[in-house]
């Protein structure tokens, strides 16, 4: 499926809906996945179930249960967020397949995989109409060098930043997300108040798991105490992309309680909500970090 945005020249004009020309702009994951013929509008052996494609044509839809199954979305909807990670699904054809499942896609690159991947889920994960925006520049004379939001959605009310990162090890190498989040925060509060930002983390979810977590595959080398250390001291809010899947199932099946502007909004409003994975979200309370199910 292909997509639409707009561009825009900073941060001010995508918040206040100034697009830099009247022309759409494409976006789809189509030639990286491989999962989905567009002339044939049929799945391939190759699709790994990202739900990209799902949303506006209902004649795709129903070639996607046709290949996954009716209930396909459902069973993992009632998986989902029950204390446990949730492993996503490999494609049919693993074989000579390089990238077999989500955290595979979302861990190799981020302009052509994970970002306009997330893109279109929140675009279509949302209770009202929005606006997507992706590499927004942003600019800050406190820093050397300029920005650029990976992944923004608008409402009418409500903005939702997202900064990815193909995996907590990408991000950790020379932790610049530190810096993104307060560089571009000082400059979205600029132009608005209300809104959520959130570090994506694409490619394994288990290496974010708490250290106090038996599904933590970040203890050795200290990845998960030094991120953990790093989100905390920094205020910085996350979600793994598998957690983001996740909660698009949640969507589809149960409604706008699962949207991004109502349940995201919701659960980070709460200060002891730090991040969510496919297990739940993730809560600091007194320098003890839990996950919590729903």
């Amino acid at each position: 499926m292909i997509y639409k945005y707009r561009k825009y020249k900073d941060i001010d004009s995508f918040v206040n809906n100034i697009p830099k020309t009247k022309k759409d702009e494409d976006y789809t994951i189509l030639p990286k996945c491989n999962g989905f013929d567009y002339q044939k509008k049929c799945f391939t052996s190759k699709c790994f179930g990202c739900l990209f494609c799902i949303f506006e044509d209902n004649t795709v839809k129903e070639q996607f249960e046709k290949i996954w199954g009716c209930d396909f979305i459902a069973m993992y909807a009632s998986k989902s967020f029950k204390g446990t990670p949730v492993i996503p699904p490999n494609a049919k054809q693993c074989l000579k397949n390089p990238t077999k499942n989500l955290e595979m896609f979302t861990g190799i690159d981020e302009t052509s995989n994970i970002q306009p991947w997330a893109s279109g889920i929140v675009h279509h994960m949302c209770t009202k109409e929005n606006r997507i925006g992706m590499e927004v520049p942003i600019f800050n004379r406190d820093y050397d060098r300029n920005g650029r939001l990976d992944i923004g959605s608008k409402t009418d009310t409500d903005l939702l930043i997202m900064e990815s990162k193909i995996s907590l090890d990408d991000a950790l190498k020379d932790e610049r997300f530190i810096e993104q989040y307060h560089k571009y925060t000082t400059e979205i509060e600029k132009s608005t108040s209300n809104y959520i930002y959130l570090t994506l983390f694409g490619g394994k979810e288990t290496d974010l798991f708490p250290i106090s977590s038996s599904y933590c595959s970040g203890k050795i080398g200290g990845k998960s105490e030094r991120f953990y250390s790093i989100v905390i001291n920094n205020n910085i809010s996350f979600i793994s992309a598998t957690a983001l899947w996740c909660l698009c199932c949640k969507y589809l099946v149960l409604g706008n309680a699962f949207a991004w502007d109502v349940f995201l909004k919701e659960i980070f409003s709460n200060p002891n909500c730090i991040g969510l994975l496919s297990a739940g979200k993730v809560m600091n309370i007194n320098g003890s970090i839990t996950i919590e199910t729903f």
